[in-house]
């Protein structure tokens, strides 16, 4: 795996409530980096070098803003593989984030317990 896109120390104060497993941080950066894949194919199938955040798969369905930034920014770049990178990527990954994070806990919490692993992503 590469380097990791998410900031672990956040991670905790996202999952109020829970306790986060080792895991999870480089289970959350897979699924981040995967979406930054699909972003780079979907700019580059619209004939465009430039990442945005509309290409994120469901960012249109995140509106919020969320107070803690989980993506690491400086990786960004080095992730798109030489695709450049729209300022408003960071903020729509930061949205997926939040949202798989938020299914995680729901997930945890219906199996009765109060830690949020990589398996509940």
């Amino acid at each position: 795996m590469g380097d990791i896109l998410v900031v672990k120390a956040k991670l905790k104060e996202v999952c109020k409530g829970f306790n986060v497993a080792g895991d999870l941080a480089e289970a959350l950066s897979a699924k981040v980096s995967a979406a930054v894949d699909d972003a780079v194919k979907r700019a580059d199938a619209n004939g465009r070098k430039t990442v945005m955040g509309k290409d994120v798969p469901f960012s249109f369905e995140c509106s919020a803003k969320h107070g803690e930034n989980l993506i690491v920014k400086a990786k960004l770049k080095e992730a798109a593989k030489g695709s450049n990178v729209a300022g408003d990527l960071a903020e729509h990954l930061n949205c997926l984030a939040h949202q798989l994070l938020k299914a995680a806990c729901e997930r945890a919490e219906s199996n009765q317990r109060k830690t949020v692993m990589a398996k509940d992503l």
